[in-house]
């Protein structure tokens, strides 16, 4: 059994597993069904109550080829970010790396706030070069400690890394996390972020396990880590983003890990092993409520949303050969595919707004709340009856 990254234990619990997932970013042209589905299957860490993928069973993707841009999810807080960063005295003429830089957006953020001294590193060439067409400076390569060593040989060490939405989709958080410790001067400052596992488990939303990544945080299980590669915790705050809910986790470089005995977590889980054990059990009690209740209504059941998040939920939920077509306006996903259990054709609002006359409406845009509620007002005055799944939740708990 390999061990924990984050704190090396060697004891696991199974935590969830789905029988079929959709492989992010996959579109079929036409009606068939993928040969092999993916199968997602997560455990978690009995000492830390990390979560990742079981090892021997991960689903790797090859990054170089993402070109999935960020820049419509950069988040409302970003000005808090950078005040942060001037609030701990980085200067315009410091340096500062981003790990996965993705297409450049944080990065330019920070140009326009006066930084000058940029670096990012980023796998996909294609994403790498839509952000040397605005002039940054990138590496397309993987992050690791040795990556770390060849940009503090070539451009010394930083007085800032900013880390946001990556570690999650490594195969070894230690070996990233150990690099960020590494390029780091003495001076230095560090921000990762990922998302908080904690609100995936008391919410129970398991739309949130997706294919890319590979390891879930909490509180407990991040700041383990960064003690475990040099690093000391400063500040770990949750903010919400949207539906969904971030660990933000600065960090100084500290001269060893501290004892565990005297480790302080500035905030600490909320979720605990009991519910950890408990998930699997209380997502399939949901998903058999809510497969009765859209199963015995009106027919075609349309869906918002054909994003990871969507496609998830309906396999998870054993929904996918329920579901007859999806609502997405993504030109690259509109007149395509979705690889369900069942090939489902993927329409536009203003097509589905056109056509559909009666059945069930499954409100499956989670972020998107503005949206579905226009959607089904349009539909409601044409008889189609609309469902908000985790509704269904609240008599199960």
């Amino acid at each position: 059994m390999v061990q924990c990254g984050a704190c090396a234990g060697t004891l696991f619990g199974p935590f969830f597993r789905a029988n079929e997932a959709s492989i992010s970013g996959l579109y079929l042209a036409a009606p068939v069904i993928p040969s092999e589905p993916a199968t997602i299957s997560l455990e978690y860490c009995k000492t830390c109550g990390l979560i990742r993928q079981v090892p021997g069973q991960t689903i790797r993707l090859n990054y170089d080829r993402i070109v999935r841009g960020t820049a419509q999810q950069l988040p409302s807080y970003t000005a808090d970010i950078l005040s942060t960063l001037t609030e701990f005295g980085v200067r315009p003429d410091d340096f500062i790396l981003e790990v996965g830089a993705n297409d450049g957006t944080f990065l330019r953020e920070l140009r326009s706030r006066g930084y000058r001294n940029l670096l990012g590193v980023e796998p996909s060439k294609q994403l790498a070069d839509i952000s040397r067409e605005s002039g940054l400076d990138i590496w397309d390569t993987y992050f690791d400690r040795r990556t770390a060593a060849e940009i503090r040989t070539t451009r010394g060490p930083a007085r800032a890394v900013i880390c946001r939405h990556t570690l999650e989709h490594v195969p070894d958080i230690f070996e990233l996390t150990k690099g960020i410790a590494e390029v780091l001067s003495e001076t230095g400052l560090s921000l990762v972020e990922v998302p908080d596992t904690d609100w995936v488990v008391t919410n129970l939303f398991a739309h949130e396990l997706w294919d890319e990544h590979i390891s879930y945080l909490r509180p407990r299980s991040l700041s383990k880590l960064i003690e475990n590669c040099g690093l000391k915790p400063i500040r770990l705050e949750r903010i919400r983003f949207r539906d969904t809910r971030n660990l933000l986790c600065w960090s100084t470089p500290a001269p060893a890990p501290a004892p565990a005995s005297t480790t302080s977590y500035l905030v600490d889980d909320e979720a605990s092993f009991e519910d950890l054990e408990r998930f699997q059990g209380r997502w399939d009690a949901f998903s058999e409520r809510l497969r009765s209740v859209v199963n015995a209504g009106p027919k075609p059941v349309v869906g918002i949303g054909a994003s990871h998040i969507q496609l998830n939920f309906l396999n998870f939920t054993g929904l996918g050969a329920s579901v007859d077509m999806l609502i997405d306006d993504d030109k690259s996903k509109a007149e395509h595919f979705a690889p369900l259990a069942k090939p489902t054709p993927i329409r536009s609002t203003a097509e589905i707004l056109a056509t559909v006359r009666s059945g069930t409406l499954l409100r499956t845009a989670f972020p998107y709340p503005d949206w579905e509620d226009r959607i089904e007002e349009a539909l409601r005055i044409q008889g189609v009856r609309s469902i908000k799944p985790y509704d269904i939740l609240r008599p199960l708990q």
